[in-house]
């Protein structure tokens, strides 16, 4: 059986794809313009569950704490649909860092609020902005929502650089020891060197399989179901 969906449902769907187009546009405008370098993408360095939050009559304002990384993560959001989301972490040497933040109204109106950067001297940012959907639906949101975030930590360009060069070096090493074994007729030692540089290859041949932009994609799709499917 067929059910009509509402509206409101369907444009609060619309409006999410929209601003799910936002999002990924902001991040990857925040994404490194350096040739890129694949990496596997990263896995989420740590995630909320879904948390429903009661009404309030005020701005909604929410703080979270960031355990893995001794962080923060703040939002505000105003009446008129301005908002703030800001947040911070500790140093990660040859690491990027997104974050994604969900909230979603008791109507099913979802909106994504989202950070690029490089952590190799710490996290602080800021961001400020105005959401129509906000605006328009603040009374929903005000009334009753639920929030997820998820963040990850992932090589820059330096780090994969420096990964890459390393691994180059390991394999040059251990083609030599296979060359210097064979010489010396030690066939079993020149067999574990060839296995070895074997794994080093498949290795790296693993390790082309993402790059930053998909790791971003992954946190933004990963919050977004979470609240969707949320009831």
């Amino acid at each position: 059986m067929s059910k009509v969906i509402p509206a409101f449902r369907r444009y609060c769907a619309l409006a999410l794809i929209a601003f799910l187009a936002i999002a990924v546009s902001s991040a990857m405008a925040q994404v490194s313009t350096n040739p890129p370098i694949a990496t596997v993408a990263a896995t989420p360095a740590e995630a909320s569950p879904v948390v429903s939050h009661p009404a309030t009559s005020g701005p909604i304002s929410h703080n979270y704490t960031l355990k893995n990384v001794d962080g923060k993560l703040n939002i505000l959001v105003d009446r008129d649909g301005t908002w703030n989301f800001s947040g911070s972490a500790k140093a990660f040497p040859y690491k990027d860092f997104d974050v994604t933040l969900a909230l979603k109204n008791t109507d099913g109106a979802v909106v994504l609020f989202q950070y690029v950067g490089d952590a190799t001297h710490g996290i602080e940012f800021s961001k400020q902005g105005k959401n129509d959907i906000l605006k328009e639906n603040f009374a929903s949101f005000a009334k009753s929502h639920k929030s997820a975030w998820e963040y990850r930590l992932y090589e820059n360009a330096a780090g994969k650089r420096r990964l890459y060069e390393e691994r180059l070096k390991k394999m040059e090493e251990l083609k030599k020891e296979e060359e210097e074994a064979r010489k010396l007729q030690n066939e079993a030692l020149a067999e574990e060197k060839k296995a070895a540089l074997k794994a080093e290859e498949q290795a790296e041949l693993k390790q082309s399989g993402g790059s930053s932009a998909s790791s971003v994609l992954n946190t933004i799709g990963s919050v977004a179901s979470a609240v969707l499917w949320f009831l």
